[in-house]
């Protein structure tokens, strides 16, 4: 009896232990606080008592570096949070798991949530035709402009490029005054060229396969003219070619600028300063007349990538899961940035929250993904340069002569 009592109680004793060794943990690296769910993975916690969820923020600037750093000597997150165009580089470096397997047999273990998903989760995330991630929220860029001040002019909401370029001139001439400009952007060197890519991409602009940007096309020479009309022709503020992304958020909703084009995430604060509908719209980013066809609505989002050295795949696959579930995710959606789910946008609860997005909701479903490149910080540099050049000297040079000498550094890139 007393062996038999020993033996209990050193079963007692390494049970807990041996509970906890079962337990499986996952860690994951947001990308910003506010994606984060609401319950901090409580309500995980309770469903899958045997996966522990543990999780910090990285900011997305410093993620894929900080990740791949980790991930060479092995202590790298099960799962983090990135900006989507780096994707082509984490994947070539062996730093991301092909998870396409496990997203085709969610596809037909539960067909009918899936179909609930857009395209632009797995598009995002696809790399040479294998899937290394989801794509939970994304942003889009679309155009908010002041609706009172077009009405004032006698002006309709400009249905492409050459209209709203045309609706910019008779605002500056007719309606504003002061340090009112008609148009308002970032400058570029602050951040990554996205609002200029979504401008392109409107205007039927065209990427090579590596994701280098063509731009001497016409929509190329195209952007860059529309961005030396507006320098040249005061439709926007002398020091638009220096603003960081505040700077020029803060002039539309300081009323201080008729058109700024913007993620549908910004509109919710937007219209706590502005009133929506009677003050200011929402709009599509026109396409370019004769290039009707070749526009795309661009997409840039914040996936979740996976490790290749996970060693929980099944695991990781529940956790995202649960991010992307239509319960936990409009949480995000409704505070922060949109979800890829049908359900969740189309709910009552964001029509509420975001009154204008009947008018983007065909378009944001069709959003096209801002591609992927091998030496996409170079790109990005060498474009936020071009759009500088285009700004702050526009007389130097004419647009197809910059097309030309920075479609020549960007496809060096290749």
């Amino acid at each position: 009896m007393k062996r038999l009592l020993l033996v209990f109680m050193i079963v007692a004793l390494l049970l807990p232990a041996a509970l906890a060794g079962a337990q499986q943990t996952v860690t994951v690296w947001f990308g910003r606080e506010e994606f984060i769910p609401a319950d901090a993975f409580e309500t995980f916690h309770a469903e899958n008592p045997d996966i522990r969820v543990e999780f910090d923020v990285i900011p997305l600037e410093e993620s894929h570096v900080d990740f791949m750093r980790n991930h060479a000597v092995g202590v790298a997150p099960d799962v983090v949070q990135i900006f989507g165009e780096f994707l082509a580089t984490m994947v070539v470096r062996g730093t991301l798991l092909d998870i396409t397997e496990h997203i085709e047999a969610w596809a037909e273990e539960d067909p009918e949530d899936f179909a609930d998903i857009y395209d632009i989760a797995f598009d995002m995330t696809t790399y040479e035709d294998r899937i290394y991630g989801i794509n939970v929220h994304s942003g889009p860029f679309f155009m908010g402009y002041r609706k009172d001040w077009l009405a004032e002019a006698g002006l309709t909401e400009p249905q492409t490029w050459e209209e709203l370029l045309e609706a910019c001139r008779v605002l500056q001439a007719d309606v504003l005054t002061g340090d009112e400009y008609a148009y308002a952007q970032p400058g570029g060197a602050h951040h990554p060229p996205f609002w200029m890519m979504a401008t392109f991409m409107s205007m039927g602009g065209q990427f090579r396969d590596t994701g280098t940007p063509i731009i001497d096309s016409e929509a190329g020479i195209f952007l860059i003219d529309f961005y030396q009309t507006l320098a040249n022709e005061g439709l926007q503020d002398p020091e638009a070619h220096a603003w960081a992304s505040g700077d020029f958020r803060g002039a539309f909703m300081g009323e201080r600028a008729a058109f700024y084009p913007e993620a549908i995430n910004i509109y919710a604060y937007t219209q706590e300063v502005l009133e929506y509908a009677t003050q200011w719209e929402v709009m599509v980013q026109p396409p370019r007349e004769g290039a009707e066809e070749d526009f795309r609505v661009n997409s840039f989002g914040w996936p979740y990538m996976v490790n290749s050295d996970t060693e929980n795949p099944e695991a990781v696959m529940k956790v995202l899961r649960y991010l992307f579930d239509p319960e936990i995710c409009i949480s995000v959606a409704l505070a922060y940035q949109p979800a890829n789910r049908a359900s969740v946008m189309t709910s009552d609860a964001y029509y509420e929250a975001h009154p204008y997005f009947p008018i983007l909701e065909a378009s944001f479903a069709e959003q096209v993904t801002y591609p992927t490149h091998l030496r996409s910080v170079e790109r990005a540099d060498i474009l936020n340069e071009m759009k500088f050049v285009a700004q702050q000297v526009p007389a130097q040079y004419t647009p197809e002569e910059i097309a030309a000498r920075y479609q020549e550094l960007l496809d060096a890139l290749d």
